[in-house]
């Protein structure tokens, strides 16, 4: 009887014993599982981390630019006061005081944007606004005369200083399509005239001018 007990108390025990070892593996199995969940999370915070680090250095490479072109802006600005300072007193002084009554009132002056171009080059053209648009007249007029009479561009600082209105990108296009027949005529030392808006002119060995007067004398093709 004592060993069917005891066969019994050991019968007991394997069955707690699987008990255990079924419980150890279902908490292994838990605890396995959410390991993984939380490797996942913890990567997926530092996929997270990683794009937001990215965005800050992208942020404070934006303001940095963003400085830089404010300083820029500043800096210009301060050029552009100068340069009005220096063309009120200047075009008058060249053009003749007497064509200029009044003040000149210029709003703004800047040189074109773009990069700066070698010194063996010629420079960027300075960009000037003036508040009366027959100032802007007189003057293309008054420098257009002066340089007929002194058969010659203007000058400052012995380089020379040449007088054009504001064109629009389309007008400067146009234009531009002269620019082969122009190398040909300066090639055989014909003299000619790029005519505003975009009128080609050309003065014939007898002294006649063909062209003007709104008639192209040499249209580029496909225009």
């Amino acid at each position: 009887m004592a060993a069917a007990a005891q066969q019994h108390l050991s019968g007991g025990d394997s069955l707690i014993l699987q008990e255990i070892r079924n419980g150890n593996q279902a908490l292994s199995s838990k605890l396995d599982s959410k390991t993984a969940e939380i490797n996942q999370s913890i990567s997926g915070l530092k996929s997270m981390l990683d794009k937001l680090s990215s965005r800050v250095t992208e942020a404070e490479d934006r303001i940095g630019t963003a400085e830089d072109q404010l300083v820029d802006l500043d800096s210009r600005v301060l050029r552009g006061k100068r340069s009005c300072k220096l063309f009120v007193n200047w075009i008058p002084a060249t053009l003749g005081q007497e064509h200029f009554t009044e003040p000149l009132i210029i709003e703004r002056a800047h040189r074109a944007f773009g990069p700066r171009p070698p010194a063996d080059q010629r420079p960027r053209p300075v960009l000037i606004r003036l508040l009366k648009c027959q100032d802007r007249d007189k003057i293309l007029r008054i420098a257009a005369q002066r340089s007929r009479e002194n058969k010659g561009p203007i000058k400052y600082d012995g380089k020379p200083v040449l007088f054009f209105p504001d064109l629009s990108a389309s007008l400067v296009k146009r234009r531009k399509e002269y620019d082969r027949v122009k190398t040909e005529l300066r090639s055989k030392d014909i003299p000619f005239a790029l005519l505003h808006p975009a009128t080609l002119r050309i003065t014939l060995p007898d002294g006649n001018t063909k062209g003007g007067g709104g008639i192209p004398a040499w249209t580029p093709a496909g225009t």
